[in-house]
């Protein structure tokens, strides 16, 4: 369990550092708040933040459910959800890369965030249906 939790906290400083680069960003490129707009520069990291923000709203809850509910059924839940938890943190400094030097390329980032994730729930979704039956 405290692997997961630590995948848990490493994805929110991940989130706090896109975070500070938006910061960074607005002063480099002069984009004062709340403008989210101006330089295209300074949008391609916003949208990254964004983004990460959009996929931890998804990703947290899906760690804690699936880990919990495989847990219940004597699976190795903890262990998978951080296994899945390692490649979500990976794809999103892969998203972040490519998102910042060419935004046409965060394919590979996004599918390494967005799978896990989606494995995560439909694992979820399992577990729940084999307890259901018992």
């Amino acid at each position: 369990m405290e692997l997961m939790i630590a995948v848990i906290v490493f994805a929110l400083i991940e989130y706090m550092f896109f975070t500070a680069k938006v910061g960074w960003a607005r002063g480099k490129f002069g984009i004062n708040a709340p403008a989210i707009s101006g330089d295209p520069a300074f949008e391609v990291y916003f949208r990254v933040q964004q983004n990460t923000l959009e996929q931890l709203i998804i990703f947290i809850p899906a760690i804690i459910a699936f880990s919990h509910t495989a847990e219940m059924l004597a699976w190795p839940g903890y262990e998978i959800a951080s296994g899945l938890g390692i490649i979500w943190l990976i794809g999103r400094i892969a998203y972040y890369k490519a998102y910042i030097g060419d935004p046409a390329k965060r394919g590979i980032g996004f599918i390494m965030t967005f799978m896990p994730s989606a494995a995560m729930l439909l694992g979820t979704l399992l577990c729940l249906a084999i307890l259901a039956v018992r």
